[in-house]
């Protein structure tokens, strides 16, 4: 049988470096990982005959629910509880659903705009670029805000320090 390790020869565990990466940089990853799926949903939902706009929609929902999992466990990881409780977890989902409500609102106005004059999966994709700058700013101010004495505190690294 293989033995995985979960260590590095140096001691520190090998998913530590993630943490490491400047924070913009893993928001981008994770935002790039919700935005694949939400234009793959897109493509999937509206095969089934649904409007493009309702596939949008809920290729966008189910999109966001990723993201916020994602967002959680990298993106945001150091400003969490070491024992998040269920009220601490429904309360940033709730946050970020809400949060989730203008950037949706913001996707669907770009994505029904640019409808009219480009391919919709290229509308679909100027749609989450549009809506990926509130997401990012709300998520580090509120959703995900740093508190004293609650965080785990913040990562290492250059960038990952910067106001965000």
């Amino acid at each position: 049988m293989v033995e995985l390790r979960t260590r590095r020869p140096d001691g520190g565990t090998i998913s530590g470096n993630v943490y490491r990466i400047p924070r913009v940089f893993r928001f981008l990853c994770v935002g790039a990982v919700a935005s694949l799926l939400q234009l793959a949903l897109l493509y999937v939902i509206q095969l089934s005959g649904i409007p493009k706009l309702l596939a949008n929609f809920f290729a966008f929902e189910i999109s966001t629910q990723v993201n916020f999992g994602l967002s959680y466990l990298i993106t945001w990881y150091d400003r969490t509880p070491e024992r998040p409780t269920l009220r601490y977890l429904i309360g940033r989902l709730l946050g970020f659903n809400g949060m989730a409500i203008t950037t949706l609102i913001i996707n669907m106005s770009v994505f029904a705009l640019m409808l009219m004059y480009v391919h919709f999966m290229i509308a679909g994709a100027l749609a989450i670029l549009a809506a990926a700058t509130t997401n990012f700013i709300v998520s580090s101010r509120i959703i995900f805000r740093r508190r004293k004495g609650f965080s785990r505190g913040a990562p290492g690294g250059g960038l990952s320090r910067w106001p965000f």
